[in-house]
């Protein structure tokens, strides 16, 4: 009996894993200019050419993109894992601890110093992430205990504040005001290897929680249940904390605000493959990642030449379908 647990977690990753793969495929493929399966296996294969135009197109346009995308929503439906099960609840999403408002504020400095061409605006996006994360975390601990409703309170205080200078900067910056509301809402236009290289960053911070997925099992019965089975739950609790911030961090970094993926995806997944972190983490990494490189599609070809910022696609998408899923959730 115990080896059949041990193995059922493959067929619900093999699935998600095949999934991810034909969405990977499909946002390779298609496009404003769009290529067939072939000349993408093609661009694969031979490398970057000098003076092949559609193969410069594929590797320095499309391929760092779509990488992007599905490295942030990998990393954002991670987060969302982790701190639905840390709150003890389904509606929190990645952006509760203020990790992603202290982003967006240094991102918003980054295009007010007229830093939005450079890598720096990245730099100060990560910088503002991790500070309000270090704030939050101040203000949550007590007596070398971590009080998630206080952390809770703390993000969502911190959260206001940094949006109100957001919003000041957004009245100074005038003729940047434009690009300033459109990263806010979430883009991978533009994104190169670059963007690549500090989203890949988050990939350790991802694969981390699957050494702790029977602490976070446990922790689904109570912090005092966990206690009385051995769990080291302080310990446990900072771990995923950063970890789920440090991933929040990253891409709201190099994507701007992008919502509904953390909060829909581990829905989904628990209605595929239940509860049991040792495939539900693997498997939200995995439909994240699917998820984000479909939306990501959508954004630049339902209105091409023009695009739509992909955080109003999640947003179209996911709403919608979070509202049926509390629906199923109250008949079930």
């Amino acid at each position: 009996m115990t080896r059949l647990a041990r193995t059922s977690v493959w067929p619900g990753i093999a699935l998600s894993a095949s999934v991810f793969v034909a969405c990977l495929l499909v946002s390779l493929a298609f496009g404003p200019a769009s290529l067939s399966l072939g000349e993408v296996w093609h661009f694969v294969t031979t490398g970057p050419v000098q003076g092949d135009l559609p193969n410069a197109i594929f590797w320095q346009i499309r391929l760092p993109r779509v990488l992007v995308a599905c490295l942030v929503g990998a990393e954002l439906a991670v987060a969302g894992v982790i701190l639905q099960d840390l709150f003890l609840n389904p509606l929190t999403d990645p952006y509760v601890t203020g990790v992603s408002s202290g982003a967006a504020l240094g991102a918003t400095i980054g295009i007010v110093l007229h830093l939005s061409n450079l890598p720096w605006m990245t730099v100060l996006a990560l910088i503002g992430g991790f500070l309000t994360l270090g704030i939050v975390w101040m203000a949550a601990r007590r007596r070398g205990r971590i009080d998630i409703f206080v952390l809770l309170l703390a993000g969502v205080t911190i959260s206001y504040l940094a949006s109100a200078v957001v919003t000041v900067l957004m009245i100074r910056a005038n003729q940047d005001m434009y690009a300033i509301v459109y990263w806010l809402m979430g883009s991978f236009s533009g994104r190169g290897w670059p963007d690549v290289e500090i989203a890949l960053v988050a990939v350790p911070f991802m694969i981390a929680p699957l050494f702790f997925a029977k602490e976070m099992d446990i922790l689904l019965q109570g912090e005092k249940r966990a206690l009385e089975l051995g769990v080291e739950v302080e310990r446990t609790k900072r771990v995923l904390l950063v970890t789920a911030g440090v991933l929040t961090a990253i891409a709201v970094s190099v994507s701007g605000i992008i919502g509904f993926v953390g909060l829909v995806v581990p829905h989904i997944v628990r209605l595929l493959v239940g509860p049991g972190h040792r495939s539900l983490l693997p498997v939200s990494l995995l439909l994240g990642a699917s998820m984000m490189g479909i939306a990501d599609l959508l954004s630049r070809t339902v209105i091409a030449p023009n695009e739509i910022p992909v955080g109003v696609v999640t947003t179209f998408v996911g709403a919608p379908l979070f509202v049926y899923l509390l629906r199923r959730g109250r008949k079930g």
